[in-house]
């Protein structure tokens, strides 16, 4: 897999930011994985650049997918395209969604 992987920042507290990605799409590669391999997951930003996420992003990936597939299954609209704030807080990996509120909530910190 020729994608890049996508780097996560260590953000000291929730008033700080991590990374904010505009994401199109929200994928897994490997989905029955051999002895020896992986599943991996991925996001498709909208510029076109391919990221693969940590394996400890992978869950996130599923229940994102999982609700994507709920929503457009009731005729109800994509998640995507949306942004999200990826880091790691605390020791743990994250991905939230971001919204202009939070933004500005994190600007006057």
């Amino acid at each position: 897999m020729d994608d890049i992987e996508l780097d996560l920042p260590s953000v000291a507290t929730a008033r700080n930011a991590g990374r904010i990605l505009e994401i199109g799409a929200v994928g897994l590669r490997n989905l029955l994985p051999v002895d020896g391999e992986q599943t991996h997951a991925y996001v498709c930003c909208v510029d076109g650049t391919t990221l693969q996420l940590p394996d400890s992003l992978r869950n996130w990936a599923m229940q994102t997918l999982a609700a994507n597939f709920d929503l457009r299954a009731t005729g109800l609209p994509s998640l995507f395209p949306c942004r999200f704030e990826f880091g790691i807080r605390d020791g743990a990996a994250y991905a939230i969604p971001v919204t202009q509120r939070s933004l500005r909530e994190k600007a006057n910190a």
